[in-house]
């Protein structure tokens, strides 16, 4: 029964009585966000008259974080722990029929006042001594109150307190088994009946026990659990005192071959989104059943076949969907930051213990972590022992200690992992190197998952958020600090952002700077998760993340709960069947040894010979002949060239299918094609696409001839891509310089042209650099500049920029009047603008300074300028646009941040894939 409301609530001893959800947290009341409590909730409880010899209990869904329980002014109970369902004994303290008062004085987790090192505000039980886990970081700070429902539970003295249940199941026919075990109030007999996924009974036996009874029960013809087949059989257990309890459990057994997971005997890819339980629309994680199923369903659609719980514990029914409806999950442990005083390894252990139990229960439950980027704070004397509880209480999951790895962050390096697990939030150029360097070959093979990985930042367009004059933009993105306190939150810069905006000029530019970084996200997770999948000892990946929040924008969906992406295009790299390419390998010789030698995969040169390797990642049902169709094209063009390629594809599996090799067609000017293949292995269908560039062979043809200063040895190949090097001195020379020395400042000064390659090396630069990311946390913005030439692009960067790609940028080019820019950074955590390439007047000639690499080099960029090829043809534009005299049209000059070719009106929260789209 429901106790009746309604709920208040009110600061301990002080203060008007005002109503309080339950469930709901009290900051949905108005008590402020940094208050720790206590705080104090009153609600009517009314038991029913019939209820006079039963036993009488109150059972929490879940209270954060301390709290102690009151029945007209008597202690019923206390607890302590913000996650875990628990229940208070009444019997005694009310009288049936006759309506009694509940008090529940609450504590939460005191949050921090400045970011995650600063000082704590007051209160009992600060956050990095709990297990609050990372909400706090998410908005500041824990919820607080009776975030999940209050039930009263009327029974006779055999009652069924918990259950216990788990199955496996062997492979082939073999039976199945069911182990179920129940704590009871009081001694008795219990009855256990096993119903199939389709209604029949297929065990029935009966125990009579004290304070636990258990059952072995056998399944014959078991049906086993899978995501694909998320078979469910009910067992229920009823006490000679009347009560019942039913538990829906599935049959399933998950084993490591080496590193692949196998379910059932089944090749398995955990895909799954990171969520951290932020719902915007409310101040907890409880968001309802209606509101979780709509969202893993949706998530199905983009591909992935999981969730991780990350630093947190959801409701119950949040379990009961994923085996509904066959999600995976990765349970992990409440545990980050901590401070380990002796309150938190009390408390941790006690906690761990009841969250792991009600995990256990259910077969979506494949893998559980103990914390998150621990530190050397926590050792293996608490991971140790915690390991070990968690392996007996949950057998049928794999469990490491420490998600992302005591190697990468400072913590345990004598592990207590049944898996690895890193968190590689990488640049594309160094993923590849990345991944080599955490895979040494003499480790043991065991499976590899990425527990959180492959982030990418939006643009947040803060005027969306004005939905309506009522309640206007959240509360998150006030500037006032009674409104929005910072807490524990290290990334608080949306308050400023609007005013940043504004300033930069680019607050009118929301939607379009949205809209391309939508793209851009698409573009560095296909590119990320592809890379994964062509590796044979990977094992799974958890997506960050689930949806935008106040510190990041790198969820799936908005602030407004609508699709970033569609999911079409999405499920092509993030499905069982993978489609990816890969690339024949070159050397140079180099200072006397060789060395490898990347080349630009993405741009070729008119009559270039082009070999795409085509590579399956096969984790589906089916297995066998794999039959595949290629073609590449222009868009709303022929295909000039098409092919079949056939091999076996095993399950769990990473096979090549042959090779893709086409000459690039003759082109008048810069054209992007698309590479699209087909496979059908076994009746099992995907596709996947890729955008190429083809470039004419005449790049520099409007370019003059090029003196070159460069100490830095950046271009020693400049001779094989420019037609004409020749000395400093030479009438209408461009000057291409990796140092700002005093002859190019001079040069310039005396109305030469020059572009400066600039890196953290350059001395006295024109321009500070500040290191930050290109494709991760960024908008990329091509600004109108007769420069750009006919370089393809359509006002985003694509991988026709990543052999250029660099990790530095330039600041403070506004500064300089009369500065154009060519490539701008709006970074979509703060909004702060940088360049990566901008005109500076100089003298009387033209400067163009920039941080792209045109030489690449960097992580498995090509290697050097020739190699190079988007780059070096850039490069000759840029070089053409400074041969002679420029003109400076009116229409590329002004507070426009967004070329005419990209500029429009506001996009649906569904974007489109680029232009002729990917499949096309």
């Amino acid at each position: 029964m429901s106790v009746v409301g309604p709920w208040e609530c009110r600061l301990a001893g002080a203060g008007e009585w005002r109503v309080v959800p339950v469930p709901g947290s009290w900051e949905q009341a108005g008590i402020p966000m940094d208050r720790s409590g206590p705080v104090e909730y009153r609600a009517t409880l009314r038991p029913p008259a019939d209820a006079a010899g039963r036993r009488l209990r109150l059972r929490f869904g879940a209270v954060s974080y301390a709290c102690e329980v009151l029945v007209d002014g008597r202690e019923a109970g206390r607890h302590v722990g913000m996650w875990d369902a628990f229940e208070v004994d009444v019997t005694g303290l009310v009288e049936p029929g006759r309506p009694a008062e509940l008090l529940v004085r609450v504590e939460k987790p005191a949050s921090l006042t400045g970011g995650p090192d600063s000082a704590p505000v007051p209160g009992r039980y600060p956050a990095r001594e709990t297990l609050a886990g990372f909400l706090p970081y998410v908005w500041g700070h824990s919820h607080g109150g009776v975030w999940q429902p209050v039930e009263l539970l009327v029974s006779g003295d055999c009652a069924v307190r918990d259950v216990a249940v788990s199955g496996d199941v062997g492979p082939g026919t073999e039976a199945g088994r069911l182990s179920v075990a129940a704590t009871l109030l009081g001694p008795g007999e219990v009855t256990v009946e096993v119903h199939d996924p389709d209604g029949r009974l297929v065990d029935r036996q009966q125990r009579t026990g004290d304070a636990e009874v258990a059952f072995e029960l056998t399944v014959p013809e078991p049906r086993a659990w899978s995501p694909h087949d998320p078979a469910r059989y009910a067992v229920t257990l009823r006490t000679c005192d009347g009560d019942e309890r039913t538990v829906l459990a599935g049959l399933r057994r998950l084993t490591a071959d080496g590193a692949l997971l196998r379910l059932n005997g089944e090749p398995l890819y955990p895909r799954m989104i990171l969520s951290w339980g932020w719902y915007p629309d409310r101040l907890h994680p409880d968001p309802g059943p209606e509101r979780v199923r709509a969202d893993l369903v949706e998530l199905r659609r983009l591909g992935f076949n999981g969730v991780k719980l990350c630093l947190w514990f959801p409701p119950e029914y949040y379990f009961e969907l994923a085996d509904e409806l066959g999600m995976l999950l990765w349970v992990e442990l409440p545990m980050w930051l901590p401070h380990p005083t002796a309150h938190f390894r009390g408390q941790l252990f006690t906690e761990a213990e009841r969250l792991v139990r009600a995990a256990a229960n259910h077969p979506s439950v494949i893998l559980v972590t103990l914390g998150c980027e621990l530190s050397a704070a926590v050792g293996a004397d608490v991971l140790g022992p915690l390991y070990d509880l968690v392996k007996r209480l949950a057998p049928g999951v794999l469990v490491r200690d420490n998600s992302g790895s005591g190697e990468a962050y400072g913590g345990l390096l004598d592990e207590y992992a049944d898996f690895d697990d890193h968190h590689f939030y990488c640049e594309p150029a160094y993923f590849r190197a990345t991944l080599e360097h955490f895979a040494p070959r003499w480790r043991q093979p065991r499976p590899w998952l990425f527990g959180e990985f492959c982030d990418l930042d939006t643009f947040r367009d803060l005027r969306r958020l004005d939905t309506s004059p009522d309640t206007g933009r959240p509360w998150w993105v006030s500037a006032d600090p009674a409104v929005n306190p910072q807490g524990a939150r290290w990334q608080y810069d949306v308050p400023a952002q609007e005013e940043t905006l504004r300033r930069n000029g680019l607050w009118d530019a929301g939607a379009e700077l949205e809209r391309i970084s939508a793209r851009q996200a698409v573009l560095h997770r296909k590119v990320t998760l592809e890379a994964v999948r062509t590796r044979t000892d990977t094992s799974g990946y958890v997506v960050t993340g689930e949806r935008d929040t106040p510190i990041s924008t790198a969820g799936v969906w908005d602030d407004l709960g609508r699709l970033k992406v569609d999911p079409e295009e999405f499920a092509q790299f993030n499905g069982d069947l993978v489609l990816a390419l890969d690339w024949d390998r070159r050397r140079a010789w180099v200072a006397g040894g060789d060395r490898p030698a990347p080349f630009d995969t993405w741009c070729h040169p008119v009559g270039a010979r082009v070999r795409a390797h085509v590579v399956l990642a096969h984790h589906g049902r089916t297995g066998g002949p794999a039959r595949a169709r290629w073609h590449v094209g222009f868009p709303d063009a022929d295909p000039f060239a098409t092919g079949r390629l056939d091999a076996d594809a095993p399950r769990g599996t990473v096979s090549g299918l042959g090779v893709a090799e086409f000459v690039a067609p003759a082109v008048d000017r810069p054209r992007r094609a698309v590479l699209r293949v087909d496979v059908d292995c076994a009746g099992e269908t995907t596709s996947n696409a890729w955008p190429f560039w083809v470039l004419p062979g005449d790049g520099w043809a409007d370019a003059g001839p090029v003196a070159v200063i460069d100490p830095a040895g950046r271009l020693p190949d400049l001779a094989k891509v420019a037609p004409r090097v020749v000395p400093l001195d030479t009438p209408g020379a461009v000057l291409l310089a990796t140092a700002w020395t005093a002859a190019a400042r001079r040069h310039v000064a005396a109305g030469g042209g020059a572009v400066l390659l600039v890196d953290a090396a350059t001395a006295d630069p024109p321009l500070p650099v500040a290191a930050m990311p290109f494709w991760r946390e960024a908008v990329k913005v091509v600004e109108p500049h007769e420069a750009w030439g006919d370089f393809p692009h359509d006002g985003w960067t694509d991988l026709q920029f990543a052999g250029m790609a660099p990790d530095l940028a330039l600041a403070d080019a506004d500064r300089h009047a009369g500065a154009r820019p060519l490539l701008r950074r709006v970074d979509a955590r703060t909004s702060a603008v940088h360049d990566y390439a901008v005109e500076l007047p100089y003298g009387s000639g033209r400067l163009i300074v920039t941080t792209l690499r045109f030489d690449g080099s960097a992580g498995d960029q090509p290697l050097g300028l020739r190699r190079n090829t988007g780059a070096a043809y850039l490069l000759g534009q840029w070089v053409g646009a400074l041969t002679g005299p420029a003109a400076r049209p009116d229409s590329a000059v002004g507070d426009r941040a967004v070329p005419d070719a990209v500029a429009g009106p506001a996009e649906p929260a569904v974007h489109p894939a680029p232009e002729g789209g990917w499949g096309h």
